[in-house]
């Protein structure tokens, strides 16, 4: 087995800042109304890139077709019915929403096909206007590699309370409030993560566990891998970590300065951006 126990230090989010800023992408998606396939923002601009091709708009079944900025080609028009046509070269996700509720949850299902893989996955947040639990469980398949196993799977778990409030009081919860494990028939990974108040600065100190170990398949051959690798292992896993860490010091205070109307408006700017780009 592979161990570290590695802590970073990243700058706090304010929870006030999230539950807000989760009601304004929420208040855009729900002031935003469908026209055929198209929806349309409340500037009356058309959303880049999505599709809605089955259902209503929000309600629980409505399917979404969403390409990335790359995927030119698709000429299907506002009275098109049809639902999964790629006549593109870019990537295209589909989006099911299984419920949403603003006091109860939002569940959505996304699924992504690619030349290489696939992958699915569904996501929970309970409780939007105050969140307390986010949950994701994710499966990967991937294609064209011989000899190996081509099936992950994975799932997360965040209990947002608990989290804010080892991260503004460091008292600590029953079991870590961020967790997640990987699945592989050659190898188990699990992760967990608790964060406490920095030390005068207003920072978070972030402690994150990262356990690899051998799956039932080939156990004992695994662990022999794992032994002869393990320092190569933890190093690299170490500058992941590291790198995440950095990342989100760059991006998080500048999103953190933004008040609700500062956010909504750098949202439609980025959806009109994107829209003049595309053509749409």
């Amino acid at each position: 087995m592979v161990f570290v126990r590695h802590t970073v230090v990243v700058e706090p989010l304010p929870y006030r800042w999230l539950v807000d800023a989760l009601g304004v992408v929420r208040a855009l998606a729900e002031e935003s109304r469908a026209r055929g396939q198209r929806v349309v923002l409340p500037d009356g601009r058309a959303v880049p890139d999505v599709r809605l091709v089955r259902g209503r708009h929000l309600r629980p079944g409505a399917v979404y077709l969403v390409r990335d900025e790359n995927g030119a080609g698709d000429e299907r028009h506002e009275g098109d019915t049809g639902e999964g046509k790629d006549t593109g070269t870019g990537e295209t996700a589909r989006v099911t929403i299984r419920e949403w509720d603003r006091r109860r949850a939002v569940r959505l299902e996304l699924a992504v096909a690619e030349d290489d893989g696939t992958v699915d996955l569904d996501a929970v947040l309970k409780s939007p206007d105050r969140p307390h639990l986010f949950e994701a469980d994710g499966r990967v398949r991937f294609e064209g590699i011989p000899l190996v196993p081509s099936r992950l799977r994975g799932r997360a778990r965040i209990r947002l309370d608990d989290w804010w409030t080892a991260a503004d009081t460091g008292r600590g919860a029953p079991v870590d409030p961020a967790s997640a494990r990987l699945d592989h028939p050659w190898l188990h990974a699990d992760v967990r993560a608790t964060p406490r108040p920095g030390r005068d600065d207003g920072t978070w100190e972030v402690c994150v566990t990262v356990s690899l170990r051998g799956g039932s398949l080939l156990r004992p051959v695994v662990a022999v891998i794992l032994a002869l690798a393990g320092r190569r292992m933890r190093r690299s896993i170490t500058r992941t970590l590291d790198g995440m860490a950095e990342r989100w010091n760059e991006a998080v205070p500048r999103l953190a300065a933004m008040d609700t109307g500062q956010l909504r408006q750098a949202l439609l700017t980025e959806a009109r951006r994107r829209g003049d780009d595309g053509g749409t």
